[in-house]
C-alpha cells in the first residue's frame, strides 16, 4: 500500500508526515537524516496496529467465553 508522504521545514527542521497514516511524524534537522527514518517509522505504525487488531480479536474471544 503506497502512502503519500508530506515534507515541509519547522524552525530548523525537516518534518514527515503523511495524510494517509495518522501518527506518522519525523523529524530531524538533517533533510536526509530524517528521510531515511521514514521507512522505519511506517514499518513500526503499521505494526503496532496489526497488534492493536491482533489484541481486539483476543479480547473478542474473552469476552464470547465468559
Amino acid at each position: 500500500m503506497d502512502i503519500r508522504v508530506e515534507h515541509r521545514i519547522v524552525g530548523t527542521q525537516h518534518v514527515f508526515t503523511s495524510p494517509d497514516l495518522p501518527g506518522l511524524y519525523v523529524a530531524h534537522a538533517d533533510k536526509a537524516v530524517a528521510e531515511r527514518s521514514v521507512p522505519e517509522a511506517v514499518a513500526m505504525l503499521r505494526a503496532m496496529a496489526a497488534r492493536r487488531a491482533e489484541k481486539r480479536q483476543v479480547d473478542k474471544l474473552i469476552a464470547l467465553r465468559a
